[in-house]
């Protein structure tokens, strides 16, 4: 299991804790994982798309929640209407679930830069082949090659 070090302050003391990033075992350092200068570009990529998504979430949230809304819905004039309050719940739900997903994308992203500062980024978690740098372009923070993310949506 890949693991890495780190200080924990607690009662005035430095105690030394080991913190483990991912569940499942993954083998020392891939022979096809790219080296922390090759994967510079993606870092840059993955931070970007991360606070790009973590303001897409807050302010969806924030609708979703009814905070930005006035107090009649979403229109500017308040109703009582059955359909209103219908179409006012249905766009809440979207939108948690747009949320919900923003969400599981910025855990994908996480685990990505993990993988960056772990020196295991660009190599498939499953075989760890090579994972091509058109996929990684269109999807930075994919953990599989196309093969074998095949095999895991086919089940």
């Amino acid at each position: 299991m890949i693991t890495k070090k780190g200080l924990l302050r607690h009662d005035n003391t430095n105690r030394q804790y080991t913190f483990n990033f991912h569940t499942k075992p993954i083998m020392t350092r891939p022979k096809h994982a790219m080296k922390k200068l090759e994967s510079r570009p993606f870092k840059k990529i993955l931070l970007s798309l991360r606070a790009r998504l973590r303001g897409d979430v807050s302010a969806m949230a924030e609708l979703a929640l009814g905070q930005g809304k006035t107090a009649g819905g979403s229109g500017s004039s308040p109703s009582n209407h059955m359909a209103d309050k219908g179409t006012d719940q249905y766009e809440q739900e979207f939108t948690l679930s747009l949320v919900e997903n923003d969400e599981e994308t910025l855990q994908w992203i996480a685990d990505a830069l993990d993988r960056i500062e772990l020196g295991v980024y660009g190599a498939c978690e499953q075989c760890e082949r090579k994972i091509p740098k058109q996929r990684l372009n269109v999807l930075p923070f994919t953990a599989h090659c196309v093969k074998c993310a095949n095999e895991i949506q086919t089940g």
